[in-house]
């Protein structure tokens, strides 16, 4: 505490015991005098006080700058991404996009369909786990025979490889019962 607010309290405290117990001013013959000293003296304490806040600048806290929020990936973006540039030949990151493809599928036909491993890699190879001709040649590499003529005339042309993973991936996530909610 600095030396004036230590004199400042000392005196309050002083004059409030002469306002309690006015006993303690008659052996020093002291009467309303006193408390018109000890008024003066706080009501000069008071105008410094206020006069050297009025000189003092106004100084402000600097706030950091906050953190910029950081972009997460949303689970499936890497896929769509992939799906999207058409990386989905035979390229190395195609053959990983296929690998990851065939391991969701697998892992969605054993959750919700309640199928063995084994059950579901053979479901992929014979194209019986979907009934999307597209979503199945991802996995078959030709389209079943069970699909209409003209989408099998179509992909022989076309060879669409990220129209089959892009429906196979939708397929995926239709099995495992993923919205865009999610």
């Amino acid at each position: 505490m600095n030396k004036y607010a230590i004199v400042g309290v000392g005196l309050v405290l002083i004059g409030l015991a002469f306002v309690a117990v006015p006993e303690l001013t008659a052996p020093f013959g002291l009467g309303e005098s006193i408390v018109s000293v000890v008024g003066v003296i706080a009501l000069l304490q008071g105008l410094r006080t206020v006069q050297a806040r009025r000189h003092t600048d106004v100084t402000q806290t600097e706030l950091p700058a906050p953190e910029r929020p950081q972009e997460l990936l949303t689970p499936g973006e890497e896929i769509d991404a992939a799906i999207e540039s058409g990386r989905v030949a035979y390229s190395r990151e195609g053959k990983q996009l296929r690998e990851r493809l065939e391991r969701a599928a697998t892992d969605a036909l054993v959750l919700e369909r309640g199928l063995t491993e084994d059950e579901a890699r053979a479901a992929l190879e014979n194209g019986t786990w979907t009934d999307d001709p597209l979503a199945a040649a991802q996995f078959t590499t030709t389209i079943p025979d069970w699909a209409p003529w003209h989408v099998r005339f179509r992909e022989t042309v076309r060879r669409d490889r990220p129209r089959r993973a892009g429906r196979a991936a939708a397929e995926i996530a239709r099995i495992a019962e993923v919205t865009d909610d999610e």
